[in-house]
């Protein structure tokens, strides 16, 4: 599946919702895309790849059966990306919530939950994590605007 081409007309369809309620399925010969709206500014887009690879934009729904030993912060979910023929998942959430706070969150989580924290990097507008834990790693980066913190966190097998 082409992530990128599918991401963009993921994002195109989102961004041409309207506020009715409707669900509609467009079928390719490498996927297929469901672009659900509910009213209020919900909306939803779902890509579904042939190999196993699937994408979901949605307006703030809470990611749904992340693994439970891998900590995830508490914001408005923008995307949630997996791939099981990979073994590997991409979420991004934002928040209002300061930086210095979402970093001790994930510093205190990791810890309380197995992971080993490898690396860090921290700049005024960017703090970086990399966690390891039973053949798995997890990256995390949390970016700011100045206004609204954006965290996106990448679990993968390696």
């Amino acid at each position: 599946m082409r992530m990128p081409k599918l991401h963009l007309a993921a994002v195109t369809g989102l961004a041409f919702l309207c506020a009715c309620s409707h669900s509609h399925t467009y079928n390719t010969k490498d996927a297929s895309v469901t672009i659900d709206t509910k009213g209020n500014n919900e909306a939803a887009i779902h890509v579904n790849g042939k190999d196993g690879a699937s994408l979901d934009f949605n307006s703030g729904k809470p990611i749904a059966d992340y693994p439970g030993d891998t900590p995830l912060y508490q914001g408005k979910s923008l995307m949630d990306a997996k791939s099981e023929k990979d073994h590997a998942r991409t979420v991004a959430l934002q928040t209002p919530d300061p930086m210095d706070k979402i970093s001790d969150f994930y510093k205190s989580e990791l810890a309380s939950k197995g992971w080993k924290i490898e690396s860090t990097i921290t700049t005024a507008q960017m703090n970086s994590f990399i966690a390891t834990k039973e053949g798995r790693k997890l990256v995390i980066s949390i970016t700011t605007d100045g206004k609204m913190q954006q965290i996106s966190q990448s679990l993968a097998d390696h």
